[in-house]
């Protein structure tokens, strides 16, 4: 009987040691991530997850987190499965934020759902405006489309008139037919009307169902002297081609960030991509005189981090944006934070956050819009800039002049 005690006083023992194992992990904070992982979309969405991890890795080496952090990474392609992942993160994992998304459409989806139930959603790489607005649990350190817009009618206005010494100029703007495509289209309208240019045709389109041909022709009636095109990869290219192929002379084309910026456009289209512009979020290889001294340590570990876990890539434009993003979150929101994290704390912990224009790697800083302002979520210093393909391949960033690594080289008409 003696026997059968100390046995069953062991077995006691061990299933509380046991119990005690599976307990530690509760002091780990459990963060969702949703991004395109597969699709049409999973180049940059990896890339951009990669830079999420890549800060993840400097926050903890760093000791800027006093929790272990892990990351729950689901996949989505479309806004009603970026959607339902929000709802599977607050469910299974009662995650007080989550990560994303990449892509605007897929980030309307999710974001709202994570509105609804009162959880963080934390936007590192989507544009479309209407993803901050009106919500307060939603936070965005990357550009707005409108900005981006903006962005590409500013170098039109301080760079390209003036090279071109045109007083009345003719422009077209080409962009798809949802939250993105309007947004970075909207913010080129209205800052144009602003400035006297005369859009004379505003070209919108379904991503999933168009005639490169008919846009080209439709585009060439219109004798534009810019085109400023907001596309997809897929259909950006096809347009460019036709654009080509029916001998449509510009003087310059800028298109934005979802095809024009991207390695692959330059890939697919070779000598006929060199020349053109994009307006977009800065990647790693922006002018020092951007970065502030803070900054430029930062990159570098931030480089080597990402380096160490791809192979030896460098950091691409959404790779940074991730890390950009995620290091705002990590190092200057959760950093001290012990105990019960929430949405809430998490939220009155980014409204504030005051990181100067120049320590973030991409050259920008990090302020949100406050509670019930206009742009509350948004960060107020997100970086942007134009690019120009000079060579198959070689994209050097033209504007502004202090993130500039080359100057605008002279754009061929398309005839």
């Amino acid at each position: 009987m003696r026997r059968l005690v100390l046995v069953a006083l062991a077995l006691l023992f061990v299933a509380v040691a046991c119990s005690q194992s599976q307990a530690a992990p509760s002091n780990e904070l459990v963060l969702g991530a949703i991004y395109p992982l597969s699709g049409p979309q999973a180049a940059g969405g990896k890339e951009e997850l990669a830079g999420v991890k890549a800060a993840l890795a400097v926050a903890q080496s760093s000791g800027a987190l006093k929790v272990p952090v892990r990351l729950d990474v689901v996949d989505a392609t479309t806004p009603q499965a970026a959607a339902a992942a929000v709802d599977h993160l607050v469910r299974d994992d009662h995650v007080p934020a989550i990560l994303g998304t990449y892509g605007s459409t897929l980030s309307a989806g999710a974001s709202a759902r994570a509105e609804q139930l009162k959880t963080v959603y934390w936007e590192t790489g989507a544009v479309a405006d209407p993803i901050t607005a009106q919500r307060r649990y939603v936070f965005r350190t990357v550009a707005t489309g409108s900005a981006l817009g903006r962005m590409a009618v500013n170098f039109t206005q301080e760079v390209l008139l003036p090279t071109y010494k045109l007083q009345a100029p003719r422009v077209v703007v080409i962009r798809v037919n949802d939250v993105y495509g309007r947004s970075v289209g909207g913010g080129e309208e209205a800052l144009a009307s602003r400035l006297g240019i005369s859009v004379v045709d505003v070209v919108e389109y379904d991503p999933h169902a168009y005639d490169a041909a008919v846009i080209a022709a439709r585009v060439a009636s219109d004798r534009p002297d810019f085109l400023w095109d907001v596309s997809y990869l897929d259909d950006g290219v096809a347009i460019w081609q036709a654009l080509r192929q029916q001998h449509v002379a510009l003087k310059a084309a800028v298109g934005t960030s979802s095809a024009f910026c991207m390695p692959e456009f330059s890939k697919r289209l070779g000598p006929d991509a060199v020349g053109v512009y994009a307006a977009d979020k800065p990647d790693a290889d922006i002018s020092n005189a951007a970065v502030s001294p803070a900054g430029l340590a930062l990159l570098e570990q931030a480089r080597s981090a990402y380096a160490r876990e791809n192979g030896g890539a460098a950091m691409s434009i959404p790779a940074v944006a991730g890390f950009v993003g995620a290091w705002t979150l990590f190092h200057d929101v959760l950093r001290g934070m012990s105990g019960t994290v929430t949405p809430d704390s998490i939220r009155g912990a980014a409204l504030a956050v005051d990181v100067p224009v120049g320590d973030s790697i991409n050259g920008g800083g990090v302020r949100f819009g406050g509670a019930g302002a206009l742009d509350e979520g948004q960060n107020t210093r997100a970086a942007a800039v134009v690019g120009q393909w000079q060579a198959v391949g070689v994209m050097k960033v033209v504007y502004p002049a202090a993130y500039a690594t080359g100057t605008p080289m002279g754009t061929e008409p398309a005839g």
